[in-house]
């Protein structure tokens, strides 16, 4: 029979660090309760919006390895 002492300890996961699952999971909910108040977003929000989803495409695309890069992989 083992021990507590002879288990290998799991690290603790950061309480900060959302999963991605999380986070399209808590934007959902806060989409939903905007609706439900019947909110609409102002110009300035929907900027926001597409300014910071622009940005991270195009980080996405910068760390992906260009066509020419992966054909001289192979």
């Amino acid at each position: 029979m083992s021990t507590s002492a002879d288990r290998p300890r799991r690290p603790h996961p950061d309480p900060l660090t959302m999963t991605p699952a999380e986070k399209v999971i808590a934007e959902w909910e806060a989409r939903h309760d905007v609706a439900a108040r019947g909110s609409r977003p102002t110009f300035g929000t929907v900027q926001h919006y597409l300014a910071e989803t622009r940005s991270r495409e195009r980080c996405d695309e910068a760390a992906r390895p260009r066509a020419a890069e992966r054909d001289k992989r192979r």
